[in-house]
C-alpha cells in the first residue's frame, strides 16, 4: 500500500471521527500501518493542507488532530450552521480558567483563589467536559485533582496550554503573604 492510500485512509478516519482522535487511536484504526507512518503522513496532510487554499484543514490539539473548516471561512457558515456554544457562566469561566493555569488543582484550592464554594462551577465543567478529574491527592479526605482536556483545547481552538496568554501570578501570591 502506498502513502497517498494511507493519506486518504487518514482523511477519512479524520472525517468520519469528527472529535479529535490522537496517533494511538488511528494507528489501532489503520492497524495495517506503523505508527510512524501513520504520524508522518497525518503530518504530510496538514501541512500541504495548510499551504493551499483547501477548505478543510486539520487542527493539532495537544497531539489529537480534528478536521476543521479554516477560520477566514467561518463568516459563509454562521447562518447555515448554528453552532450549540457550550455557554459558561462567569463563574465556571473562572473556575476554569484557574484550573488550566493551576493544574494539576483540588476543588479546595480552587475554592481558596475564589474566596467561595466552587462545586457546582466544577460539576458543570465536568458536564460540558471541559475538565477531567486526573486522580486523587495522597492526603486526608483523598480530594480529587482536576485538569483540562482536549476538549478544552477545541473549545478554546488552541493546540497547547502552551498557547494561554501568560499571567504575572506574582504579585497575587505576594498580595496572599
Amino acid at each position: 500500500m502506498d502513502k497517498n492510500y494511507l493519506k486518504g485512509l487518514i482523511e477519512e478516519v479524520l472525517y468520519i471521527w469528527a472529535d479529535p482522535i490522537d496517533i494511538d487511536d488511528l494507528s489501532k484504526i489503520i492497524y495495517d500501518y506503523e505508527k510512524k507512518d501513520i504520524e508522518e503522513a497525518l503530518i504530510e496532510i496538514k501541512n500541504e493542507r495548510d499551504e493551499r487554499p483547501s477548505g478543510l484543514v486539520i487542527r493539532d490539539y495537544n497531539k489529537a488532530y480534528k478536521f476543521t473548516t479554516r477560520d477566514e471561512h467561518n463568516k459563509y457558515f454562521e447562518k447555515v450552521v448554528k453552532k450549540s456554544e457550550k455557554k459558561l457562566s462567569s463563574s465556571a469561566l473562572e473556575t476554569l480558567s484557574i484550573i488550566a493555569y493551576k493544574q494539576p488543582i483540588t476543588r479546595a484550592e480552587v475554592d481558596k483563589i475564589r474566596g467561595v464554594n466552587s462545586q457546582s462551577s466544577i460539576d458543570t465543567l465536568l458536564d460540558k467536559d471541559l475538565i477531567e478529574e486526573r486522580g486523587r491527592l495522597d492526603k486526608i479526605g483523598k480530594p480529587i485533582i482536576y485538569g483540562t482536556n482536549t476538549n478544552f483545547l477545541e473549545y478554546f481552538n488552541i493546540s497547547s496550554l502552551d498557547d494561554l496568554p501568560e499571567i504575572d501570578f506574582t504579585s497575587e501570591e505576594e498580595d496572599e503573604d
